[in-house]
């Protein structure tokens, strides 16, 4: 009889070990997804800084602004985007004689989608704006 017993409580023991695991990955996931998630919005934010840099330093040798939107026109500039597989990357000069650079993801991403904007505009007094949405599985990641 008490080797049933002691069979009992193992089964038993291993039901709880198997519930408080799936309790545990039941919570790990969400944010580890939420974590990869704003990495990969961290990373588009630095390529962005970057862009925004080598637009500065082509207005101090040129006094205008450049547009690209591809890996070679951003090579030639000194940006390295070969390896960014969540977002693709353009840049417009505008007639107001500022500029533009838009983030937006890619089907990489995930479902959902967004772009991150910033807006140079002199006519304002050389402010900066920003229009930074990110939106993925129909959460909001990134607003200002």
């Amino acid at each position: 009889m008490k080797r049933g017993r002691k069979g009992r409580r193992k089964i038993l023991t291993i039901i709880i070990g198997g519930i408080i695991a799936a309790i545990l990955a039941v919570i790990a996931v969400p944010l580890y997804t939420g974590y990869i998630e704003r990495a990969r919005v961290t990373e588009a934010t630095s390529i962005v800084g970057a862009i925004i840099t080598s637009q500065k330093v082509e207005n101090r040798r040129t006094t205008n602004f450049y547009s690209a939107s591809t890996i070679a026109e951003f090579k030639a500039r000194g940006i390295d985007i070969t390896d960014t597989k969540f977002f693709t990357y353009e840049t417009v000069a505008t007639p107001n004689g500022g500029f533009t650079v838009t983030a937006t993801t890619t089907d990489a991403f995930g479902a959902g989608g967004g772009s991150i904007t910033y807006t140079y505009d002199p006519a304002k007094g050389g402010r900066w704006g920003s229009d930074e949405v990110i939106i993925l599985n129909g959460i909001l990641l990134l607003q200002t």
